[in-house]
């Protein structure tokens, strides 16, 4: 019987090992490349909200910068229906969002108010009495 392999220590076949080969470079997935270069959104509305200068933790500012990404990805879900990934992000953010409002809403109405207002918002808390909504269309009429 002919052996393939070298015979090696007691008539046992031993097998050559196989030449590791480098793998041709691919290019590496970029998730959301656009959101990390802040290309496609607009931070215009963000200054506006801002406490001091080097504010971005504030929940008006994250309100704001939550919006601006919202914006990016329902134009970015408009050319792109069955991206469904997208979708679940855009879920996650707007939830994100809600819950800054419903903080906003319980600790200063008069803001709360204002962002709905300012970025078109309906009103996220199920009991306002106020009517956030219907205030912003009687003012824009």
């Amino acid at each position: 019987m002919a052996l393939l392999c070298k015979s090696g220590v007691f008539g046992k076949a031993t097998v050559a090992k196989p030449v590791r080969v480098a793998a041709p470079s691919r290019a590496r997935l970029v998730v959301c490349n656009s959101f990390k270069n802040l290309e496609n959104i607009d931070l215009s509305k963000v200054p506006a909200y801002q406490r001091h200068a080097a504010d971005t933790g504030s929940s008006e500012v994250q309100v704001a910068r939550l919006s601006a990404r919202i914006a990016q990805l329902s134009k970015h879900l408009m050319k792109n229906r069955k991206d469904f990934s997208a979708r679940r992000g855009l879920e996650a953010v707007i939830a994100q969002r809600k819950s800054l409002l419903q903080y906003l809403y319980k600790q200063d109405r008069a803001l709360y108010d204002k962002m709905v207002s300012s970025f078109g918002i309906r009103s996220v808390v199920v009991g306002d009495t106020r009517g956030a909504a219907r205030k912003k269309e009687e003012a824009s009429a």
